[in-house]
Order: structure tokens, then sequence, then C-alpha cells
């Protein structure tokens, strides 16, 4: 067990929860890859995916006493780093309400330019960016089964325990998911 690869998670939660501070860095290390491509793919945004990384560690971290060892810790890593997408998306909508209602000056309210850089000319990077951008714009009860199953790699069940429903549930949330996708990015709705 002096292999660092070789330590479980949850045995390195045990260490951290023990006071070895490297343990809970292995476990940063191990999943923040994970994690950074769920909340990118979520927000649709690299910078905003970097704030949820970092918020979704700290609030694991503080809540690590509370980790049931019987789940699987990226499981719970997932299911925090979700709520805190939605808190993003909620603060969003709020800061746009309130520049609709003009009580943020209109430096604030100037948006970023839409000239693309030479990358996003490419038809590959231009497909991926739309596709992006069409999952950005799915509902929350659509995105994020789509996410944690189709593009996190996990079985409907546990996306089930991430989000509280069925496995059942995201199945059905899941084919809702790819319709929309497929009327979005005008495809062919055969799956």
């Amino acid at each position: 067990m002096t292999g660092e690869p070789q330590d479980s998670d949850t045995d390195l939660v045990h260490r951290a929860l023990a006071g070895e501070e490297r343990a809970y860095g292995r476990l940063m290390t191990r999943h923040k890859d994970g994690l950074y491509r769920f909340a990118r793919r979520y927000s649709g945004n690299s910078d905003d995916a970097l704030e949820i990384v970092q918020l979704t560690f700290i609030s694991a971290w503080q809540a690590l006493a509370r980790f049931d060892t019987g789940r699987a810790f990226d499981v719970w890593l997932r299911a925090i780093a979700l709520n805190k997408c939605r808190d993003m998306a909620r603060r969003r909508k709020v800061r746009r309400f309130m520049m609709a209602l003009g009580q943020i000056s209109e430096r604030q309210a100037d948006p970023p330019s839409p000239e693309a850089g030479p990358e996003t000319r490419l038809l590959d990077r231009d497909e991926l960016r739309r596709a992006d951008a069409a999952i950005s714009s799915l509902p929350d009860g659509l995105k994020a089964p789509l996410l944690l199953t189709a593009l996190e790699g996990l079985t409907m069940a546990e996306a089930g325990a991430v989000l509280g429903m069925s496995a059942k549930a995201v199945e059905n949330r899941l084919y809702r998911a790819r319709k929309a996708l497929a009327q979005t990015l005008q495809l062919p709705e055969d799956s």
C-alpha cells in the first residue's frame, strides 16, 4: 500500500480526515480533470468550470467528515459540482435580470467581443463549439443526466444517485436530452 496509485479514494479520505493534507491533495489531483470536463460541459465556459472545480473541492473538504465511505467518492464529488453549477447558473440569471432592469452600469453589461479566434474557424472546432453551446442551453433537468451518463461515463444508476432519481428517470431524461440536441443541431433523431 506504499505506491500512490494503489491507494483507494476511501483510504485517502480516511488519511485526510486524520490530518494528512497530502492525502486530500492526491484526491484533488486524481479527480480534478474529470470534474473540470463535467463543469466545462455543464457551464459552457472554461473560466466558470475552473471556479466550479475550486468551489467543489473547497466544499468537499468542508464536508469530508460527512462523506459516506459506502458511496463512490467521484460520484459524491460530481453531486457537489452539479450543485455548484446550478448555483452559478442561478447567479447568472439574477445578474441578467438586474442588467435588464438597468441596475448594473453599462460598462459592466458590455458583452465580450463576438470575434472568434482563428482556431474556431476550423470546421471541427465550430462543430464542437455548436455542440457545447447546445448542451449548455439544455434545461438543467436534461443537461445533468446527459453529462453524467453520455459524457462522464456514469451508469444510469450512478447518475440517478447523484441526481436523486431512479435509473429509469435518468434514462427517460437522457432520451429527451438527445432528442432536444438533435433538434437544436438539426441532426437526424434515430438514436
